[in-house]
């Protein structure tokens, strides 16, 4: 596997892993209800599997 490959997936990897970290990030109390409802969607949608991996958009 390429470097590129390689170093793209561990970015993915590192922002699975902030999503279980959201609600500690700096002005997450400055956001309204709206907001913050969209955050728990993401959150959801990402437990469930509903995203598409970078190499999913990139196949050959």
């Amino acid at each position: 596997m390429s470097k590129v490959i390689e170093r793209l997936e561990r970015i993915e990897h590192l922002l699975i892993q902030l999503n279980a970290k959201i609600d500690n990030f700096l002005g997450y109390e400055s956001l309204s209800k709206k907001e913050r409802e969209e955050l728990r969607k993401m959150r959801e949608e990402v437990k469930r599997g509903e995203f598409v991996r970078f190499e999913e958009l990139f196949e050959e």
